[in-house]
């Protein structure tokens, strides 16, 4: 009787356990491509910043 409850909630918790940890992977591979894509923008608006800063000073 113990048994059979046991496996009853463990074929619950087991497809939940699952599903939560795919979200989260999710969750943190987007969280890793969101930054990176932020970086290549910041690293993009330097360098724009520092070609229009030469080309005002005449460099």
């Amino acid at each position: 009787m113990i048994i059979a409850f046991v496996t009853r909630v463990v074929r619950v918790l087991v497809p939940l356990a699952a599903r939560t940890a795919d979200n989260m992977n999710r969750n943190l591979m987007a969280r890793c491509a969101r930054q990176s894509y932020l970086i290549a923008q910041r690293a993009t608006g330097n360098r724009r910043h520092q070609r229009r800063a030469s080309d005002v000073r005449g460099h």
